[in-house]
């Protein structure tokens, strides 16, 4: 089979697997099936989402072991981090699934606290992909000096944004696992820009827009977790409607967080075609 026809095809397990996400969440949204009816429902709904995620995790293993036949030393780390990454966020869904439903576990303000508790595994699954760009970055000789500035500039405004959305009384230990976490996804998504002009942005294959759309997206979706569920409301958060939304999001961020690796391929595979010729 066509290496192009291959590429299509992992790409199109994300696409089916987004909309997946997407039907589960508006299932759940019109209160067709969802987490508020019952106790087993809660489970059920919470256990299929984690499938989802599996079969992405799955999708990914797929990608790496198609690179690894390649002639790509970069395509195989990118794909063997994207992995990692998204074995150790898998973990962290877990968490945010909250099974055991343990609320208030910092303090009596916020309720939702096990967001901030699944931290421990997206702070380095996220900070895997930031230092995967980084590298990627630096080794196509782009400006260090750039990504040091913008990086200081996400985290400034990353701070004042957690700030304003910041509740008075909330315990020390959330905020500061809150609020590092919430430049650590703000210094990721101003990585896209990294990853785009290192590779000279006119010219990359749309698997690398995709990419950096991802890693915008996944600061959107923690930003909507921070504002909406975590601090919203009062520290109550707009639980359920806000983890559907969320969950659209987040998901959609990992698929195209993972054409990362195949867009690195196809960008070399052109670039030898055109040293060929």
């Amino acid at each position: 089979m066509p290496t192009d026809q291959i590429l299509n095809r992992f790409s199109k397990v994300a696409v089916i697997l987004w909309l997946t996400a997407v039907i589960q969440s508006l299932l759940a949204i019109f209160g067709i099936f969802g987490v508020m009816h019952t106790n087993q429902e809660r489970i059920i709904f919470g256990a299929v989402e984690l499938m989802t995620m599996l079969l992405v995790i799955i999708n990914s293993i797929a990608i790496m072991r198609f690179i690894s036949q390649q002639q790509s030393s970069l395509a195989f780390l990118l794909s063997r981090l994207c992995l990692y990454s998204l074995i150790l966020c898998f973990f962290g869904d877990v968490v945010n699934r909250n099974f055991l439903q343990q609320f208030y576990e910092y303090d009596d303000v916020i309720k939702h606290s096990y967001l901030a508790a699944s931290v421990i595994f997206f702070f380095p699954g996220y900070l895997i992909i930031a230092a995967a760009i980084t590298y990627l970055a630096t080794l196509k000789g782009f400006s260090k000096s750039f990504m040091l500035t913008s990086a200081l500039i996400a985290t400034t405004i990353a701070l004042y944004t957690y700030n304003d959305m910041h509740i008075a009384g909330s315990s020390a230990l959330l905020t500061i696992i809150t609020a590092s976490y919430s430049v650590l996804v703000s210094i990721l998504a101003v990585s896209a820009i990294w990853l785009l002009k290192s590779l000279s942005w006119r010219q990359v294959p749309i698997r690398i827009w995709l990419a950096a759309l991802g890693l915008v997206l996944a600061m959107v979706a923690d930003a909507v977790i921070g504002q909406f569920w975590i601090f919203g409301n009062h520290g109550q958060g707009y639980f359920p409607i806000v983890s559907h939304i969320n969950w659209i999001i987040y998901l959609g961020s990992q698929v195209l967080i993972q054409q990362l690796p195949l867009g690195i391929l196809q960008l070399e595979i052109a670039q030898q075609s055109v040293e060929t010729t």
